[in-house]
């Protein structure tokens, strides 16, 4: 009997700590959403700077929430090895061939010079960095990402589906000072719906693999292919 009224009290003291924990984590990440934009948009710093930024900031929250709501941190980014990888090949195919064919879709609707405008006095891309910066892309922030909206945000309330929704519409959100610039109002519109539901797919990924692994790898291809077309802006191949 006292051994049950212990466990009772300590899945009490668990569920208050995970309670504080998102709370405590929810905010912050509304304010590092927040200062990502205000970042992009107004201050523009380095594009060495922001990443280390984007790596504190993203790599602190999971940290703290690790911390307060005492679990492992692979377990709360749910990193393990995928199994069955069929839908996940296609999937990673998928995303690279798709991009390559919405560029041609809209390849005359977008104003090139303007996204290499951006690319090359905002972000700090060169002919000499380019490729550094690109392979950082693919590799480590598209793992971070992963690891942030879908590994971590998605899965920290209570009701599943509100998580994978929430953190979908943050991810699009999150993007609109990366690409506010770089298009028309209708593409734009397109890009900010598009990034939802590829987010809404991607944690399709997470939740039937049970790891964030197997949405890496889809959204590490989909980077592939959009760091081929910045490739080509820089130098000047796209005119």
């Amino acid at each position: 009997m006292q051994s049950d009224i212990l466990q009772k009290e300590e899945m009490v003291i668990k569920d208050m700590n995970e309670k504080k924990a998102r709370i405590i984590c929810l905010i912050l990440t509304a304010v590092i959403l927040i200062f990502a934009y205000i970042e992009e948009i107004y201050i523009q710093p380095g594009y060495l700077i922001k990443c280390i930024i984007k790596v504190s900031t993203f790599g602190g929250v999971m940290i703290l929430y690790s911390a307060l709501a005492k679990k492992k941190f692979l377990d709360i980014i749910n990193l393990k090895k995928p199994e069955k990888i069929g839908i996940l090949i296609g999937g990673i195919v998928l995303f690279f061939v798709g991009i390559g064919i919405l560029f041609f879709i809209f390849k005359n609707q977008i104003e090139w010079s303007g996204i290499r405008q951006s690319l090359v006095e905002k972000e700090g891309l060169t002919k000499q960095n380019c490729f550094f910066a690109f392979a950082y892309i693919i590799i480590f922030n598209s793992f971070l990402e992963e690891a942030f909206f879908r590994g971590f945000l998605a899965n920290i309330f209570s009701k599943k589906w509100v998580g994978y929704i929430i953190s979908a519409l943050l991810f699009s959100a999150y993007h609109i000072g990366i690409i506010g610039g770089w298009f028309n109002i209708p593409i734009f519109l397109i890009c900010v719906i598009g990034l939802a539901l590829v987010a809404l797919f991607l944690q399709w990924l997470s939740v039937k693999y049970k790891t964030i692994v197997a949405n890496w790898l889809v959204h590490a291809s989909a980077n592939v292919a959009i760091n081929v077309i910045g490739t080509l802006l820089i130098f000047n191949v796209l005119k």
